[in-house]
């Protein structure tokens, strides 16, 4: 059979998918013999398209090694690294076709999506910008280019690219899904509805879809619906794991336990990798949900313990770490440096998490030892952040009690944080580990939230707690008749050493968020995160156990130095242009204290 009878005897195998057949039409020694390169895309695109990649590779590299001018291979051997998920092969690739072809639309989109996926979007967004000047009627680039905006919180503009790719493409449902994406995340939860039903209705198999609007009815707390969304992405593919985590989720929510733990142990069974964030918080939430069945008072607790949070609630969208000089050069000039919270043992205040179980009548957990003294078993505690409003970033008393150096006062740093920023740092953190996307992600009844302290005030007999800071009467009386019904409960429900154990450690979640009147001055704000999925780490010196959260520099509003610092300028040039040079987009305000500390 010669070369051109062979090709045209695959291509008819390819239209009728025939891919089989193909290989078995083209083993390596009869390639060899015609020595063909289009044979060799030919088998190439056959085994990607099996997902056999390595050998679509090695059919890629054989092809142009015969005919090294031909874009069409970098091409189609770009996609293949991409599908690896090594990007930086992809991008080289493309590289080529574009130095080859450089009015190859496709090549630039295509090297803007390796970009994306690398997390560089302000290229990946070039590359779309170039691959629509080329054809701006490609629905595609539009989608490609609002998911970078997206991804960058840009979404009014996310939206106008959604919009632009379904006039040019009204049954193209990839764009109403992400546009969906783009009003959930602002916030606008009717509109991402509207747009996943439209999504829906062009392709009705998509379980991504059905995930996405699911989330959007579980944030407006529709939780009938959304269970039905989840239901029928599992009727699609009743081995999609995550329809199960975000179901049980629900049902915990609406006290169907034992519902609920039949969806994390499934979603259990189907994930690869068990010891994820995701599967460690699946894990957790089982065994949340057999204490609740188990022990009698550990729901109402849990229940007390959740309005208490959502009281305390801080939502200013700045907070203020005081911090040494040292510490705030490591943040800011040391490359791969994350911000680290403490277990709450290791306070450096030792009465910190007691002024609420002294609240609730000195409850704790305590046996008798055989010479009848007490010893006190270990709970495990949550892990704090302690800040303050932004407004106290330069407070004389606050200098004087934590922004230290060496232990002297005032020769430290206050940094200024964006609540936000940071916290979905943390979120697009875990979510690059786990390899979850905005397209198959997750809910979860816990979060990353930052919490006002209560301070605990006892006079002339009656004890209340004090919210600082912009709040109302109504959230302070709720709190302390919240608080009034926690202490009766723990008195009038007799509760054994095992279960006090437990309940001890349902209470660390807001244990630090209690402090005596004598603080009241710092309105102290405090990040509690259970640490559940984190790994920890041990500083064997100290001791301290920490885990270590993000980069903090992308969502650093403000840097303060301290009015005792030496060389203050100094230090406010170098963090000034290190920002500058290191984060163009950054916009860090600097601020040398001058207030008059004696």
């Amino acid at each position: 059979m010669t070369t051109e009878e062979l090709i045209e005897k695959a291509e008819q195998l390819f239209k009728e998918e025939e891919y089989q057949e193909i290989i078995e039409l083209l083993p390596d020694e009869l390639l060899a013999q015609h020595n063909n390169a289009y044979l060799y895309m030919l088998r190439g695109v056959i085994f990607e398209k099996l997902n056999d990649l390595d050998k679509a590779i090695k059919d890629y590299n054989k092809a142009i090694e015969i005919n090294p001018t031909d874009a069409n291979l970098y091409f189609n051997r770009g996609n293949s690294w991409h599908e690896k998920g090594e990007y930086t092969r992809a991008i080289e690739d493309y590289n080529k076709v574009i130095e080859i072809n450089p009015k190859d639309a496709d090549a630039y989109q295509n090297r803007g999506f390796s970009m994306h996926k690398k997390g560089e979007l302000d290229e990946a967004i070039k590359d779309y910008n170039k691959a629509i000047e080329i054809n701006p009627t490609d629905a595609n680039a539009y989608n490609n280019r609002g998911n970078a905006l997206n991804e960058k919180e840009e979404y009014n503009r996310a939206i106008e690219d959604y919009n632009k790719a379904v006039e040019i493409n009204p049954k193209y449902s990839d764009p109403y899904n992400n546009r969906g994406l783009a009003w959930h995340n602002k916030g606008e939860l009717d509109k991402a509805i509207k747009d996943y039903d439209k999504a829906i209705e062009i392709n009705p198999k998509n379980i991504i879809f059905y995930l996405n609007r699911g989330n959007s009815w579980y944030k407006k707390e529709k939780f009938d619906k959304a269970i039905e969304d989840y239901n029928k992405a599992i009727k699609i593919n009743p081995k999609h794991a995550k329809a199960y985590y975000n179901r049980g989720n629900i049902w915990q929510i609406k006290g169907n336990f034992k519902d609920a733990i039949n969806d994390f142990e499934k979603y259990l069974k189907l994930v690869s990798d068990k010891n994820d964030y995701w599967a460690k918080q699946a894990k957790e939430n089982i065994k949340e949900l057999e204490f609740a069945i188990k022990i009698p008072s550990y729901s109402a607790v849990s229940n007390i313990v959740e309005q208490i949070k959502s009281i305390l609630v801080f939502e200013e969208d700045c907070v203020t770490h005081y911090t040494s000089l040292s510490t705030a050069k490591i943040l800011i000039l040391e490359e791969k440096s994350t911000f680290r919270l403490s277990e709450g043992a290791f306070l450096n205040d030792t009465s910190e998490g007691r002024a609420l179980f002294n609240f609730l009548n000195n409850f704790h957990i305590t046996e008798q030892t055989n010479d009848r003294t007490i010893a006190e078993p270990f709970t495990e505690k949550p892990f704090i952040g302690s800040f303050v409003p932004k407004a106290k970033h330069d407070d004389l008393t606050l200098w004087r009690m934590y922004g230290k150096e060496n232990d002297i006062e005032a020769k430290g740093c206050a940094l200024t944080i964006n609540r936000e920023k940071f916290v979905n740092a943390i979120k697009e953190s875990i979510n690059k580990e786990t390899k979850t996307t905005p397209e198959n992600s997750l809910i979860t009844n816990s979060d990353f939230t930052f919490y006002r302290v209560a301070y605990l005030d006892k006079k002339e007999g009656n004890t209340c707690f004090t919210i600082p800071g912009p709040t109302d009467d109504d959230k302070e009386m709720k709190l302390n008749d919240l608080m009034s019904e926690l202490a009766k409960h723990i008195e009038e429900n007799e509760i054994n050493e095992e279960d006090k154990v437990i309940i001890t450690e349902k209470l660390n979640e807001i244990a630090y968020l209690f402090k005596s009147t004598d603080y009241l001055y710092e309105h102290e704000v405090r990040l509690i995160i259970d640490g559940v999925g984190f790994k920890k780490g041990i500083d064997n010196e100290t001791p301290k156990v920490y885990i270590e959260l993000v980069d903090i520099r992308p969502a650093l509003h403000q840097i303060t130095l301290g009015p005792k610092i030496e060389k203050a300028e100094e230090w406010a040039s170098t963090f000034n242009y290190y920002l500058k040079q290191n984060y163009e987009d950054q916009n860090t305000e600097i601020v040398i204290s001058h207030l008059p500390f004696k």
